[in-house]
């Protein structure tokens, strides 16, 4: 069950103002809030925001954002006990809600935020800075790739039950729009094939029903 849609709004609102007054102004919003502002229809459980020029690492990006107002910003320790990491959380004003606040850092090679991303390609809706389209799909891939490939059952259910119709949204959403999202040249050569080679995994996986399939190559992908 996620937040009231007009609480996360409000705190993506917050969060990215956050980041700009500590200095973080390469920052726009990702993952299921973008999808979400790009008209999928989907809840809201948490917060994904890519930092593309960090001046400092995730560990200090949290600090300062806690620093910066730590009546609304926290640190959590994950479930796991064993993880070296905290979770950062944003405390909706007057109610008693949470929603965790994912950093995307785009030194962080995991990310896959291509260099020759730029804040230019930002689209701004509703006020609030959101990764365009094509960026929001490729990242829902990576996602969806990485759940699938975890050990944990939960994490492989996540997948199919979140990422996935996702996914299928976002491309009918960019198909109306006429847009294809390897022609975006100016993200480089690595990102494209990635790009393609992803599609073709999830394509393969979900061979079965072709609905997959059917979406990506309307938009372009050779699957």
């Amino acid at each position: 069950m996620g937040l009231p849609y007009y609480e996360c709004f409000d705190a993506a609102e917050y969060v990215l103002n956050a980041l700009a007054d500590i200095g973080e102004n390469w920052s726009c919003l990702i993952g299921g809030m973008a999808a979400k502002l790009h008209g999928v229809d989907r809840v809201v459980k948490d917060l994904d925001i890519a930092v593309l020029r960090p001046d400092s690492s995730e560990e200090d990006i949290q600090d300062a954002l806690v620093h910066y107002d730590s009546s609304r910003f926290y640190l959590e320790r994950p479930r796991d006990r064993r993880a070296s990491f905290y979770k950062l959380m944003y405390r909706i004003p007057d109610t008693n809600h949470v929603i965790k606040v994912d950093l995307l850092l785009g030194d962080n090679s995991d990310a896959e935020i291509p260099r020759t991303f730029h804040r230019n390609h930002f689209v701004e809706i509703d006020g609030l800075r959101v990764a365009p389209l094509y960026f929001v799909l490729y990242h829902k891939l990576l996602g969806w790739d990485l759940r699938t490939d975890d050990r944990r059952l939960w994490k492989r259910n996540q997948a199919n039950e979140k990422d996935y119709p996702d996914i299928i949204a976002l491309c009918k959403i960019i198909y109306r729009l006429g847009m294809r999202p390897l022609s975006k040249g100016h993200m480089g050569r690595e990102y494209l094939d990635n790009y393609q080679r992803r599609a073709e995994f999830i394509a393969g996986y979900y061979n079965d029903s072709d609905l997959a399939r059917r979406q990506l190559r309307r938009i372009g992908f050779n699957v």
